[in-house]
């Protein structure tokens, strides 16, 4: 048998050389300053300028490295805060809207006034919270109101299209009105004087004209209507 051991390999062994003068290795994309910062509040994450950011004392010195407690393994920032409040400061740091938590019906959310002002004060927003402090939303929302009297058989209960911030509450009810008596009994003329003649004059004579107490159906009509100054909404340059 052949020795084994003297068989020359097929391939031949050949060692790996590196170029001295070929470039190493791209390394990985590291973000840029125009690269959006990723918050992560709570369970929800949200992208976000780094301008936009800068508005914020605190975030500003959380993105430069003074503080690097909230920063994340991945990257991203950590806020121990409810998303549905962070949003509102994060629309006012974005476009200068302050807050408003309004309701036709239940009205102003005090509640949710005070979370987001308690979420502004530790996020050093201090113009929202000195917005909400001052309860600067109770001047934003106004309620324009007034009342007149409908009665039966007078048009402004149907047919009336309204601005959908407005609602209107209907109280009827009973009342004693006077109504004119013609001194002929004339049906047409009954509660109209201005429609009796020399006829009617002469058949009165020198009586007073007469008048008769009559039930009639009054509705109470209330109008309100929501005002929004938006002027006051938003942060002046």
């Amino acid at each position: 048998m052949p020795d084994i051991e003297n068989i020359p390999s097929a391939m031949p062994e050949t060692e790996e050389t590196i170029d001295p003068a070929s470039p190493p290795a791209s390394p990985l994309p590291q973000p840029t300053s125009s690269a959006p910062i990723v918050l992560q509040v709570g369970e929800q994450s949200f992208y976000v300028d780094r301008d936009t950011l800068l508005r914020s004392r605190y975030f500003e010195s959380i993105t430069s490295g003074q503080w690097d407690h909230n920063k994340q393994p991945n990257g991203t920032f950590f806020i121990d805060a409810d998303p549905e409040v962070f949003k509102h400061i994060l629309r006012f740091l974005r476009h200068g809207v302050y807050p408003l938590c309004y309701d036709k019906r239940k009205g102003h959310d005090v509640a949710m006034y005070s979370a987001i002002q308690k979420l502004a004060n530790h996020l050093l927003v201090e113009d929202v919270v000195e917005w909400l402090s001052k309860q600067e939303y109770l001047k934003a929302v106004k309620i324009e109101t007034s009342a007149h009297v409908v009665d039966d058989g007078e048009d402004g209960l149907t047919g009336v299209v309204r601005e959908s911030n407005v609602e209107v509450r209907y109280h009827p009810g009973w009342r004693t009105v006077k109504k004119y008596v013609c001194p002929r009994g004339i049906f047409v003329h009954y509660d109209n004087p201005g429609r009796c003649g020399k006829d009617c004059k002469r058949a009165q004579g020198d009586a007073e004209d007469v008048y008769e107490d009559v039930m009639v159906l009054s509705t109470l009509v209330l109008t309100e209507k929501v005002v929004v100054d938006q002027r006051l909404l938003v942060k002046e340059e």
